[in-house]
């Protein structure tokens, strides 16, 4: 099977990372073409084909499809794998110009308010049931985005501690992601604030003087990591990871979190109450019940870590990229055409 995906944005998140590890697995058994952004070609296994385009172009640009129709035409292809808004709109609207045998298929990874760019395709995957009710013209599987479990990094939490200053007699929580409004990192602050609680949060983007300006006149103990390059692996040596989101799809951290046996405290984003109970959710924008079950956990991490052994035994089940790969080629033969 000739596999293309089509990955429009070219950041350092969750997405990308889905697509490049997606792909590199999939290699393995099939054809595989990427089409991305050029800050994107050096990401993928030596086994999978790269085509570049400029998607800096605007979504509207006569020149950015003229150059997908080029690429889609000559490589004929089984599976058009798009993923996300920008790449499912693009796919779709060259649809009636692709002549050949091909089955169609996107992915929606986030909460969106207009959904109409997934209605041209063979069938949908979503990486959470609650965005199930958003495609409202085409067949949905669900997909629960997998990863393969971090290694922990040797003598992690000793570098936590001495790395950023932490005390090492109280928990370590980390809070990982792109420093933008839908991450909810201010709430963390303001839930922080006044407890006797220390974060690292960790990742870089627009709001970070804002948040570091916050944290300092809050006097709340949060330390800024910046980009890391091993995140994953950190986390895997915290003592919890908290998500406090507005605004997720997956998210990709529960996933890291859950396989790495992290403990975890969230908003109720994205997949979160598929994985874990109500106990260890709170609210969107609910500062003070964030705050509150963060102590609570600070003081029964025992008791948190012995409750979460089944969460975690149903991560390892569910959440690999193993997982993953089973599922989403036996949706690509449920699409595929015959030739």
């Amino acid at each position: 099977m000739h596999i293309c995906q089509v990955l429009s944005s070219w950041g350092s998140g969750g997405l990308e990372k889905h697509v490049i590890e997606l792909s590199n697995a999939l290699s393995l058994q099939h054809q595989v073409t990427v089409i991305v952004h050029p800050i994107l070609q050096n990401s993928f296994a030596p086994s999978v084909n790269v085509m570049l385009i400029d998607f800096d172009q605007p979504r509207w640009s006569p020149r950015l499809y003229w150059q997908l129709l080029q690429i889609l035409k000559a490589l004929q292809p089984d599976i058009i794998h798009a993923q996300a808004n920008k790449a499912s709109l693009l796919v779709g609207r060259l649809r009636p110009w692709l002549k050949f045998r091909v089955g169609y298929i996107a992915t929606l990874h986030n909460q969106k308010n207009s959904t109409g760019m997934y209605e041209n395709f063979d069938r949908v995957i979503v990486v959470s049931s609650r965005l199930v009710p958003l495609v409202k013209h085409a067949p949905v599987t669900v997909i629960h985005n997998g990863i393969t479990p971090p290694e922990p990094v040797a003598e992690g939490r000793a570098y936590l501690v001495d790395h950023f200053g932490l005390d090492a007699s109280k928990p370590i929580w980390l809070a990982v992601g792109r420093l933008v409004e839908a991450k909810g990192f201010d709430l963390l602050i303001e839930a922080v604030t006044d407890r006797d609680l220390q974060v690292v949060i960790v990742g870089d983007g627009p709001l970070n003087k804002d948040l570091a300006s916050q944290a300092k006149k809050n006097n709340a103990n949060v330390v800024f990591a910046g980009y890391q390059e091993n995140s994953q692996r950190l986390l895997a040596v915290a003592d919890a990871l908290v998500i406090s989101s507005r605004n997720e799809g997956g998210p990709y951290t529960l996933v890291e979190a859950l396989l790495a046996r992290v403990p975890v405290m969230a908003t109720d984003v994205g997949m979160v109450s598929e994985f874990l109970p109500a106990e260890y959710i709170v609210p969107v924008g609910d500062v003070k019940a964030l705050g509150e079950k963060m102590l609570w956990a600070n003081t029964h991490m025992d008791e948190w870590r012995l409750a979460m052994e089944p969460i975690w035994k149903n991560a390892q089940e569910n959440l690999t990229l193993d997982a993953v790969i089973t599922k989403t080629i036996a949706t690509y033969n449920s699409i595929l055409p015959t030739k």
